[in-house]
């Protein structure tokens, strides 16, 4: 079974990064720029979890890092950054993903890991518990609040969406509405 949980878990980090990234869009960097991932792996009883292994992977699907954390629950990753048109403005140069497993707990799929010059990516895994449901899960990665929110707006205004209104408390910004701007205002 777990050989089945592990397989569709790589199936389904493949398939999102290849919804990420197309690969039309990929345009590498230089082969010696590298970024930095720091996993932090802990669990919903401990803040650390020892012996825990990462396996990291790139846009194209490959393996590109995989090792074991520490007795502080610390693996650090040393992958390939990449520029692409959507990332060109922002820190994060390239996404990975990751799966993150380790005896006694249940897998964690995390998805869209910003690679930077140090990207820290906290990771919580879920023990596994006797005559329980017990599954993989899955997270997103940790983008900084200002790549994240420009990444969000580049996209809703390629979409010509519409702010929402202001929040009370909160003048200096308006999130996106689902709605689209008139094409009178376009």
């Amino acid at each position: 079974m777990m050989k089945r949980l592990m397989g569709y878990a790589g199936w389904l980090a493949l398939m999102l990064a290849a919804l990420v990234m197309p690969m039309s869009r990929v345009a590498v960097v230089h082969a010696s720029d590298r970024g930095e991932i720091e996993f932090r792996v802990g669990s919903s009883n401990s803040t650390t979890v020892a012996g825990a292994r990462v396996i990291v992977i790139n846009h194209e699907g490959k393996v590109v890092s995989t090792g074991l954390t520490d007795t502080q629950g610390l693996f650090i990753a040393h992958v390939p950054m990449y520029k692409a048109k959507w990332n060109e403005r922002y820190d994060a140069k390239g996404v990975v993903n990751a799966i993150v497993v380790a005896d006694g707990y249940n897998e964690q799929a995390v998805f869209v890991i910003p690679i930077t010059e140090h990207t820290i990516q906290p990771v919580i895994l879920q023990p596994i518990r006797p005559n329980a449901r017990n599954a993989p899960s899955v997270s997103l990665g940790n983008f900084s609040s200002y790549d994240l929110a420009g990444y969000i707006d580049r996209y809703a205004s390629e979409l010509h969406l519409k702010r929402q209104g202001p929040i009370p408390g909160e003048p200096s910004y308006s999130p996106w509405s689902a709605q689209q701007a008139s094409t009178s205002s376009r």
